[in-house]
């Protein structure tokens, strides 16, 4: 049947030409219609923000004409129905015998791509889905028991004593076009309403002063990076300023790179430079790797966990009294809090976009554990911003800083901002940079302006609670509360462990009531879709595959921020947030919090569902083998660093 396929190539966040196995698939079959479906109703709460549409807008440009030189055009399509209807009539348009996609992850696109596969089988289409994101497929690396992971060492350990295929799919030289274009109803680039004129003339214009979309381009940041930085990657995890990683993340979330190609690029380099005898890139090369790793346990918790981005992975934080105040929020995201370091992070974030990891662990775990923020919040209000939101990024992120994951931060760990401000910006030339109000500050108090004399505030100009904020919270009022925190959720856990049990308590139920609750998948090999090697299914908990229904994520989140939105550069009407008087509303978990009306690099709240409308189901609790902070733990460097964390044993039940 080679040559008579006529197949729709269906884009996503897989915009490049080289080592892209549903297009080389395609080429080799038949004539080709590469598609590209722009439909905000189907991201609902998860609608990307302006930074990232602006990145999309421009990958899709730079894709369309790379495309076209290859003999067939992009065509786009702007769909106000659903994604499946606008997809459906472009198959019946031209006829089509097939159509092709590379696999997502993310708890959205699961429940999408499962519906739009049934949809079009239904129709005798035939569909095939292809692993063009992934060096190890979800359903593939599991324990001795035949169990998915639930910690990031055991997972990435098994992953790199399993076989890799990294031989790459080689770029078509020439596509033959479908006929039938002129039947389909496609639009502009500038149609689909990516960019408003505003953005266009503002704040957009910024961002291609610092990036270049596209999938050329990212084989050349590619290139640069592993040629000029990888050697030193190791040395610039402590450095917060200036150009110290990768870049590579947003090119690798809309798919313009190929993690195999990254993978195989840094592991030839690592081969060149141990044979040179430059033993010092052992060291960046792991860490590099093990970043590389990290957006992989990302998507193998999305696909395997699928409740992951509305709640916590630990049930018992379902009881966690978070604290739902709007004003520390806003104050939080508008760089107002009066923690320097935090401060320059939110702004530098809110005004590039951008902002370098260390920053994003400091700025999010300041928000869960010295303001009590919801992490879903938080993980929203990054999905709104970053140039490179990424869902499943951003639920392991938030879900590992807020202490929600058996391997993840402690609950009751806080980080001391002025301690890693210290440590991170130690000549305050970032925090300078992005606080003009600080910028006089002599280095000694730069990370805490409320600790200096008299003297020294007046000849540096900083008038605190009137241009510069005074703490939010003060660090022992933030200490006491988060153990206040800890143990209401763990006495709330206990009493509803107790009633389940119904008067029945025997040792055996009380081990089970004083462990963390972690819910358990069972996988197969057999999990691989069995009509085709290529093609995806959706993961139940007993090992079958069942379709996956989506969740609902409710509460206006988007009338938080609507002020930020409309007025991004006023600051002003925050200068007295060191008279906030802080209201202790605090809600346990299964209230419905306010967040986005709609899905979102990672958010949720309202998201406490009862177990029988969570795809996945727990099979009682799950007794914990070892400490949290032991062996098992996913490295932080900040935990190396006795000053930085102010801790006590939280307030557990015996």
């Amino acid at each position: 049947m080679a040559g008579s396929e006529k197949t729709v190539v269906w884009f996503r966040r897989d915009l490049r030409i080289d080592d892209n196995p549903a297009l080389a698939a395609a080429a080799k079959e038949g004539s080709v219609l590469p598609l590209f479906i722009w439909c905000p109703a189907d991201y609902g709460q998860y609608y990307p923000g302006r930074c990232s549409r602006w990145w999309l807008k421009q990958s899709l440009a730079h894709l369309g004409k790379s495309l076209e030189l290859l003999g067939c055009p992009l065509v786009l399509i702007r769909a106000e129905d659903t994604t499946l209807a606008a997809l459906l009539e472009c198959v019946h348009s031209i006829s089509a015998t097939r159509v092709v996609y590379n696999r997502l992850y993310d708890p959205i696109s699961l429940v999408l791509d499962d519906k739009i596969k049934n949809e079009l089988s239904a129709h005798r289409i035939s569909v095939q889905s292809f692993n063009g994101d992934l060096l190890y497929e979800p359903w593939d690396v599991y324990d001795e028991n035949g169990q998915a992971f639930t910690s990031f060492n055991k997972y990435w350990e098994k992953c790199m004593n399993l076989p890799i295929e990294i031989s790459q799919y080689l770029a078509p030289t020439r596509l033959v076009a479908a006929p039938g274009l002129a039947n389909v109803r496609y639009c502009s680039i500038d149609d689909l309403g990516l960019e408003s004129s505003k953005d266009v003339e503002s704040s957009n214009a910024l961002l291609s002063r610092a990036w270049s979309p596209g999938w050329r381009n990212a084989e050349n940041m590619l290139d640069e990076f592993v040629s000029c930085g990888l050697l030193e990657y190791s040395k610039h995890g402590m450095k917060v300023g200036g150009t110290t990683t990768s870049l590579l993340s947003p090119y690798l979330h809309f798919g313009e790179l190929s993690v195999r190609k990254v993978y195989q690029l840094v592991t030839m380099h690592h081969v060149k430079w141990q044979n040179e005898g430059k033993y010092e890139a052992e060291e960046s090369v792991r860490l590099f790797l093990r970043s590389i790793g990290f957006r992989e346990y990302s998507r193998y918790l999305c696909f395997n966990f699928p409740f992951t981005h509305e709640r916590s992975f630990l049930g018992n934080l379902k009881h966690y009294p978070w604290l739902l105040d709007e004003g520390r929020f806003k104050s939080w995201r508008q760089g107002m809090t009066g923690y320097p370091l935090v401060d320059a992070g939110m702004r530098e974030l809110w005004a590039t976009g951008w902002t370098h990891n260390r920053i994003r662990v400091i700025v999010s775990s300041f928000a869960v554990k010295f303001l009590q923020i919801p992490w879903i919040w938080g993980m929203k209000y990054f999905w709104d911003v970053l140039l490179d939101a990424d869902l499943e990024s951003d639920i392991l992120g938030w879900q590992y800083i807020s202490g929600s994951l058996p391997d993840g931060h402690e609950l009751s760990r806080l980080d001391n901002p002025e301690v890693q401000g210290q440590k991170y910006d130690p000549d305050g030339e970032y925090v300078r940079t992005w606080i003009p109000e600080l910028a006089r500050m002599p280095t000694e108090w730069i990370h805490c302006p409320w600790g200096a004399p008299n003297s020294i505030l007046h000849v540096a100009g900083v008038e605190l609670g009137f241009n510069y904020p005074k703490p939010i919270v003060e660090l022992h009022m933030a200490r006491e509360c988060l153990d206040d925190a800890i143990s209401t959720m763990w006495q709330l856990d206990t009493a509803a462990k107790l009633a389940e049990l119904d008067g029945e308590v025997v040792d055996d139920n009380l081990n089970n009531i004083r462990n963390f609750d972690i819910p358990k998948v069972v996988l197969k090999k057999k999990l691989s879709p069995s009509t085709s090697s290529m093609d995806q299914r959706v993961l139940s908990t007993n090992g079958k595959n069942e379709k996956l229904q989506p969740t609902e994520v409710k509460a206006p989140y988007k009338q938080i921020i609507q002020d930020d939105m409309i007025n991004a550069s006023n600051m002003d009407d925050t200068g007295s947030t060191a008279n906030l008087q802080v209201t202790r509303k605090r809600s346990s978990s299964d209230s419905a919090f306010n967040v986005p009306s709609s899905s979102s690099s990672l958010v949720m709240e309202s998201w406490i569902h009862d177990n029988d409308n969570c795809s996945v189901r727990y099979s009682g609790y799950l007794q914990q083998t070892a400490d949290r902070d032991g062996t098992d733990k996913v490295e932080d460097n900040d935990s190396e660093d006795s000053g930085t964390s102010i801790s006590r044993p939280s307030k557990r039940p015996a």
